[in-house]
């Protein structure tokens, strides 16, 4: 268009209102892709100074012009390419490297931050048990939303979240406005839902100061980038639930045993470097087991939830609540002196007490309590601390709170005796099943508290392998308890009387679990002992063999339930896994070196004289002559006893068995002294569980 005199005029003559009042006007479009992109024209208050020529150079430089601006635009959207490539290629490596959900959200805020130009950026997160929406990361320089708590349906986000929709705002401050932003300045926004896999897990947004028509190209970068973002909280979501999984326990909800070790180790170390007190608390609930075995296993877990809840409810955040074992729990509780966590123990203890369901159910807890470092100096020994008060407090009926209270040397000696005597009275009591586990459980414990009782003197055999009367005075079978409950022999000190009641009981116990033995090991004892009598042994070493009838088959608590109760005879392969009750019978009382003559008996009591025997097929006077007398006895009992395979035969029936055998399974001596007391006796005799030998006219 080129005017050049009477401006105005012309200009109202196209219908166009002039801008301004000038002389003449030569103007012409800049046209790109034939399409109008704008005008360059020049204009002057001087009439007809333009002209034709003006007008064509006017055309050259428009297109020159175009040009220009076509390869700025394709630089610009280069750059901008380049940069959005850039954030998002950004924020996949932090998605990949972090799998964190916190530190991974605040790594792509500050990508964000660097590759988008928009004053405020924001994520927030979906939280289901509220039903809101929590600001987790945001970006720009309008900042001050972090934290912030959105409920569903509430503004922007709010209806973003509700209905899984991206929402456009380009004028929050229109009549039609869509819903309140983030920020109350804010002039417009967009909000689009981070979804994975049709779940949702929280939503992106950016607004802006200033109004801003978006553009399609900045839709979808954000609806890419809400895609990426989704899949990365995807990931590290289902990552920390696998920890979460990892470490919680699936039934209770506390902390795994596991979770706890590492904890304690953790505490262990701070509190060595810091000079500080930590405190373990140990809890084993009383009569669980008959909650399982009345009410059934699914009231047992009922049981263990609440136990669970009680224990989390009532510690301090600071404390590491765990399951420790089946029905055993322990907490550890940091900054924590030994009175401290009896105070809280206590409580713990009164709670779980007057629960009503647990009351209901009859259950309460035995709790045991360490403190480092008066109780320890290293993890395990805390933990065997606490684990020995809990059984302490088991011994003692159940419901109350025990700790390791004794410093003093021949005290602490003493106390860890009374945990071994507790523990294995707590054994019995739980009506345990046989089995290796249960065989390595005693084992564990016996061999755990004697080592603690330092040196025992080894004692010397006699002939044939039978003990001494010294010998076994050593052994405090024959000599009186001293003031601590213990026996003593030239000063040195032994495990007390009441340890061998306590592993006599347990012998007992396994023999009693099946009615037709109960009682077999007493007259094995009661027979072994008229075999030692006639051959004119000492009191201590007819003593020996007396307890040696009694533990000759303690072994059996290692041997499967299964085998052990079976109505009928065994088959060859679960006869093999019978036969080695003798090596689980010496190796449970390996712990108690002083019986070292009895473990020997308790080995070898099926060896045959031929030889032919088991476990090392042993011949004549290689067999203890303890154990010569057992197998005698032991063999006696068996013929004479009904069993659920077999009717018992007749005494005459038993001793003409014995006869026929002398020479191969039996020593042909000790059969003829048998036989010959027997019939000399006027009745059989049954029991020898008294620690006096029974007379033989006792039935």
């Amino acid at each position: 268009m080129l005017i050049r005199e009477n401006f105005a005029e012309e200009a109202r003559r196209l219908g166009a209102q002039p801008l301004q009042q000038t002389g003449c006007f030569c103007g012409v479009p800049l046209v790109l892709y034939d399409r109008a992109i704008g005008v360059m024209a020049v204009h002057s208050v001087q009439e007809r100074l333009f002209d034709e020529g003006h007008l064509e150079l006017m055309r050259v430089l428009a297109s020159e012009a175009c040009i220009a601006i076509e390869n700025a635009r394709l630089f610009r959207e280069e750059q901008n390419k380049s940069r959005h490539l850039t954030l998002l290629n950004n924020i996949s490596r932090d998605a990949i490297t972090t799998l964190n959900p916190d530190e991974m959200l605040a790594k792509i805020a500050e990508q964000l931050e660097g590759g988008l130009t928009y004053d405020h950026i924001g994520i927030g997160l979906l939280d289901y048990s509220t039903k809101e929406v929590v600001i987790q990361a945001e970006a720009g320089r309008r900042r001050g939303a972090l934290g912030r708590r959105i409920a569903l349906g509430e503004g922007i986000v709010g209806r973003v979240a509700r209905t899984g929709r991206t929402l456009v705002a380009r004028d929050l401050g229109a009549a039609d406005a869509t819903g309140r932003p983030v920020r109350d300045d804010s002039a417009s926004a967009i909000a689009l839902p981070i979804v994975y896999a049709d779940q949702l897990h929280g939503v992106l947004y950016v607004e802006t100061a200033e109004l801003c028509d978006f553009s399609e190209e900045e839709l979808l970068l954000l609806s890419t980038l809400a895609d990426l973002i989704s899949g990365a909280l995807h990931n590290a979501l289902t990552f920390q639930k696998a920890q979460e999984q990892a470490i919680t326990d699936g039934l209770t909800g506390v902390k795994t045993h596991r979770f706890f070790m590492e904890a304690l180790s953790a505490e262990w170390k701070r509190s060595t470097r810091a000079g500080r007190s930590f405190s373990l608390v140990l809890m084993d609930l009383d009569r669980f087991k008959f909650v399982n075995d009345f009410y059934g296993h699914l009231e047992g877990d009922l049981v263990l939830q609440r136990v669970a809840h009680i224990l989390e409810q009532n510690c301090r955040r600071s404390d590491v609540v765990s399951r420790y074992g089946g029905d055993e729990f322990v907490i550890l509780m940091p900054e924590t002196n030994i009175e401290q966590g009896r105070q809280l123990a206590a409580k713990l203890r009164s709670w779980i007490a007057s629960d009503p369901l647990l009351r209901e159910k009859n259950i309460t807890g035995s709790f045991g309590i360490a403190s480092f470092p008066v109780h320890g100096s290293t993890p395990q020994e805390l933990i065997q601390v606490a684990d020995a008060s809990m059984y302490l407090s088991k011994h003692q009926g159940g419901n109350t709170l025990s700790t390791a209270d004794h410093f003093d040397p021949s005290e602490a000696k003493k106390w860890k005796r009374d945990v071994l005597e507790a523990y294995l009275g707590v054994t019995l009591k739980r009506l345990f099943t046989t089995g290796p586990e249960t065989f390595e459980e005693i084992y564990h414990r016996l061999e755990q508290f004697t080592e603690s009782l330092g040196p025992v003197q080894p004692s010397a055999g006699g002939p044939d392998g039978h003990a001494s009367a010294a010998a076994v005075d050593a052994a405090g079978l024959a000599t009186g308890p001293g003031g601590d409950g213990t026996s003593s022999v030239d000063g040195i000190t032994l495990l007390p009387p009441a340890v061998i009641d306590t592993v006599t009981s347990l012998a007992l116990a396994i023999d009693a679990k099946d009615h037709f033995t109960q009682g077999h090991s007493q007259k094995v004892s009661s027979y072994a002992v008229l075999i030692a009598e006639a051959l004119g042994l000492s009191d201590a070493e007819i003593e020996e063999i007396r307890l040696a009838g009694i533990l000759h088959d303690i072994g059996k608590v290692g041997v499967p339930e299964s085998i052990l109760s079976k109505s009928g005879p065994l088959n060859p392969e679960e006869w093999e896994t019978m036969k080695q009750h003798v090596h689980y019978g010496a190796r449970l009382l390996e712990p108690l070196r002083f019986l070292s003559r009895i473990q020997q008996m308790v080995r070898h009591h099926h060896e045959f004289y031929d030889g032919s025997g088991y476990p090392d097929g042993l011949a004549a006077k290689q067999i203890p002559l303890g154990a010569r007398i057992l197998a005698i006895a032991d063999a006696y009992d068996t013929i004479t006893s009904d069993r659920t395979y077999k009717k018992g035969r007749t005494a005459e029936q038993g001793m003409a068995e014995l006869e026929r055998c002398d020479g191969a399974q039996f020593d042909p001596e000790l059969v003829r002294l048998f036989v010959q007391t027997l019939r000399r006796l006027p009745h059989p005799i049954v029991d020898a569980t008294s620690s006096q030998r029974a007379p033989a006219n006792v039935t």
